[in-house]
């Protein structure tokens, strides 16, 4: 049977007191250190995130930015912009498309409105 840990004498280890002493003091610091970084890791993903957010944030910006010059541009197109100050803008329709429409009815279910009636 082996000795309970407790009762064994430092000297038997083979270690002195001077270096248990100097083992406790370097795992001390250890631990201090990685407490200290626990402690800094919010902060570090935090600004991390921050990094890899920035780039996003500016396309959104300039997507923004170029959306409204774009608008305003359709909205000097419009005829008649000085009549109806508060009038929507207005795309251009497209010309319908039967086929598509039947195929998109066709292919999600829908009944075809066309051939019902």
């Amino acid at each position: 049977m082996e000795p309970d840990p407790s009762q064994i004498k430092p000297d038997t280890l083979g270690l002195s007191s001077q270096q248990l002493e100097r083992e406790l003091a370097r795992t001390r610091e250890e631990l201090q250190a990685m407490q200290a970084l626990l402690e800094d890791l919010p902060s570090i993903f935090e600004n991390k995130f921050r990094q890899r957010l920035q780039p996003l944030l500016e396309q959104q910006q300039r997507l923004l930015s170029e959306n409204t010059v774009l608008r305003q541009h359709l909205h000097q197109l419009q005829p008649g912009v000085g009549a109806a100050p508060h009038q929507p803008v207005l795309l251009p329709q497209q010309q319908e498309r039967p086929r598509l429409r039947r195929a998109l009815r066709h292919a999600f279910g829908l009944a075809d409105q066309s051939s019902a009636a």
